[in-house]
């Protein structure tokens, strides 16, 4: 058994990576394969519409057709037993290097047809986590909550059930005093991060330990 978690934010040890982490860790201690892979670290772009995985006995037909740094990835996500993608809200949707990674994991195994299934390995278990700087209930006026709904939708579709975790109202800063950020209360934040984010840690571990088992 393999998970795979993919972190689609720049930020290589801050919360989404702290919980992806967690996820890994937790798979580890049942005995499964596990591997944390930092988007920002390859080189990639998003679909360029080429349309090769779509070409009916193509050399690339189910399966995208670029070849970049995010090509051994794509393989990687493709034979893995367990799927996790983890990325912060900016401007309300995912990060860039999310978005891409997206495009090219899903659109590859989706057919232009009614008649016959995604080209995706069915019985994938997946998650998806998101991190965000605004609270839950704010989540349905900036439209984070139909983000969340399409990506689990798709995921679903391609995959299998998918888990979703939410970590709202989040610490950016070690020092809030170097930054403009008067919109937010500082004190409330650090509040919640010292004394929920560890119990979304926990929660972290233990979805890592539910998917593989």
């Amino acid at each position: 058994m393999k998970l795979l978690a993919i972190n689609g934010s720049p930020r290589k040890d801050w919360n989404t990576a702290q919980l992806l982490q967690k996820v890994v860790e937790g798979a580890a201690s049942c005995g499964a394969e596990m591997e944390l892979v930092h988007l920002v670290d390859l080189t990639f772009s998003g679909c360029v519409s080429c349309f090769g995985c779509k070409r009916i006995g193509g050399v690339s037909y189910g399966r995208c057709a670029i070849r970049d740094e995010l090509t051994p990835l794509l393989q990687k996500a493709h034979e893995a037993d367990f799927l996790v993608l983890g990325t912060p809200f900016y401007f309300s949707t995912e990060t860039a290097q999310m978005r891409a990674f997206q495009e090219r994991l899903w659109f590859q195994y989706y057919l232009y047809s009614k008649i016959k299934d995604p080209l995706s390995p069915r019985k994938k278990a997946t998650a998806l986590i998101y991190t965000m700087n605004i609270h839950e209930v704010d989540m349905e006026e900036y439209g984070k909550t139909n983000i969340v709904k399409r990506a689990k939708m798709i995921m679903e579709r391609l995959f299998a059930p998918c888990e979703v975790l939410l970590s709202c109202n989040t610490k950016q800063f070690n020092n809030y005093d170097n930054y403009e950020t008067d919109i937010f209360d500082v004190s409330e934040k650090l509040k919640r991060h010292e004394e929920i984010f560890p119990k979304e840690l926990e929660q972290a571990y233990q979805l890592g330990m539910k998917l593989v088992r």
